[in-house]
């Protein structure tokens, strides 16, 4: 099983980003670099293989892919 993460890519300067949650991005980017406020990204949402793009940026969800553990203590 993966984790839900978010993919950013910017397009001026160039580079890729990844990220927890969509509030995790605006920690890094300012709204001015990425577009949008994060409250147009929670209300239009972005479903997994449908990434929201702009003129400034790409974000996209994805999965990420984790080993299983048996850390924890499970029974």
């Amino acid at each position: 099983m993966g984790s839900k993460i978010y993919r950013v890519e910017i397009k001026s300067p160039t580079g890729v980003f990844y990220f927890g949650s969509l509030s995790a991005i605006y920690d890094r980017f300012s709204v001015a670099e990425i577009g949008c406020k994060v409250t147009r990204l929670w209300n239009k949402g972005v479903p997994m293989g449908t990434p929201y793009k702009n003129s400034k940026c790409t974000i996209s969800q994805e999965v990420l892919i984790r080993k299983n553990t048996k850390r924890g203590g499970t029974k």
